[in-house]
């Protein structure tokens, strides 16, 4: 099986370096790799204290960040190797001033995952969320290298957890800090127990940032009118993005595209401006429609809004619906929100709704507002936030 595995990885990695010939992001994904391991033997030189974190791309660096954070107070000896295997998460933190390099991740070759930690030595690693590597899970246990996964989720339909050289290679890794306990019972049931259910660590993240950023453009723009966001959308939510512009004609509206390669498709359909030329433009207060064309912006906005709209629920899944939820403010996204506990539980204490059509939208919403309580929404928040604390005590029981 592994085998089979080695060969999926080889076809994957040629099938991105084909679609980068004509696709941007895929052109980055190659190119951001080239001589990879002779830059990373330079800027690492002859450190001997790595600890190294990875994630997929910036919604999971979202959920390493504290963890980060934590982590250099209380082992301040060490320096922070952070990876991403996505364009989307190294474009933006490629210079994040809160670690010492910024990488991407060789793609999980045999060769590759052994030239990689031959070269950085960590002595610890963590993996984010959904990173499941075989090869460099494997190598970094034959090394003796403890592997800990963080804000991880599995379900028991999981496929992977269907694959004996999964169930495995998973028992390896020194321990799991998983966000609920369902994940917890699935790992359980594997004969997995060194784990805990700790929360979802991009809670401590987001109240960290509460508030942290604020934009001038934003208020002029604003020009003390009520504001809706709809943020991450994909080109499937045109038609709920048309209604709402139809329903709340009182309303501003700023739109940030999932991709920045959906920008022309929603000027294109909607009369609105770009966020980079913001300062080009004239009479900006008297403008309607904002469309933010930059990646990382948007989860300092929600401070400005009254109403927030999350796309990719009419897809593959709702995008980060903590982020408008910390700053009080109710949610609404579409019908596939299951990916993510935090969807439902938002629905069932009033702050957030879920939508399968356009129709009758503006009724919803109307309840949805009238139903919003911030304090029940504020003591969920704060029952929430705390995983990195429990994670930084497991971690320190577990040396002693």
């Amino acid at each position: 099986m592994l085998a089979l595995y080695n060969i999926a990885i080889k076809i994957y990695t040629f099938l991105i370096r084909i679609n980068s010939l004509f696709n941007n992001k895929a052109k980055r994904w190659v190119q951001g790799r080239e001589n990879i391991f002779l830059d990373l033997k330079f800027a690492l030189g002859n450190e001997k204290n790595i600890f190294w974190f990875h994630c997929a791309s910036l919604g999971e660096y979202e959920q390493a960040q504290e963890v980060i954070v934590a982590t250099k107070k209380q082992y301040p000896k060490y320096k922070i190797l952070l990876t991403f295997f996505s364009p989307s998460g190294y474009e933006v933190m490629k210079n994040c001033s809160l670690v010492e390099w910024v990488f991407y991740l060789p793609s999980d070759t045999v060769e590759n995952s052994d030239k990689f930690i031959s070269i950085v030595k960590p002595k610890k690693v963590f993996f984010i969320k959904s990173e499941l590597w075989l090869n460099y899970m494997i190598h970094l246990y034959n090394q003796n290298i403890p592997l800990y996964h963080i804000a991880s989720v599995f379900r028991k339909d999981q496929f992977l957890l269907r694959i004996s050289i999964f169930r495995t290679t998973l028992k390896k890794s020194k321990y799991f800090f998983v966000q609920d306990i369902n994940s917890l019972k699935v790992l359980n049931n594997i004969n997995i127990n060194n784990a805990s259910a700790i929360g979802d660590t991009r809670f401590d993240s987001i109240i960290s940032n509460l508030k942290s950023y604020k934009n001038t453009d934003i208020f002029k723009f604003k020009n003390k009118k009520p504001l809706i966001i709809l943020g991450s959308v994909w080109p499937h939510d045109i038609n709920i993005i048309r209604e709402f512009i139809s329903c709340f004609k009182d309303y501003k509206f700023i739109i940030a595209p999932h991709e920045l390669s959906y920008c022309p498709i929603i000027l294109k359909e909607f009369n609105g401006f770009l966020f980079s030329k913001i300062k080009e433009e004239n009479d900006v207060q008297d403008k309607n429609l904002l469309v933010i064309d930059n990646i990382g912006f948007l989860k300092h906005l929600y401070q400005y809004s009254e109403l927030v709209y999350i796309g990719g629920g009419f897809g593959d899944g709702v995008h980060n619906t903590i982020e408008p939820a910390v700053y009080m403010q109710p949610v609404i996204f579409g019908p596939n929100y299951n990916k993510s506990i935090e969807n439902a539980e938002l629905i069932s204490i009033n702050a957030a709704i879920s939508i399968n059509s356009k129709k009758n939208l503006k009724i919803k919403i109307e309840r949805l507002i009238n139903s919003f309580r911030k304090k029940e929404l504020s003591k969920y928040i704060n029952k929430k936030s705390g995983a990195v604390k429990r994670i930084l005590e497991i971690l320190i029981k577990i040396e002693d």
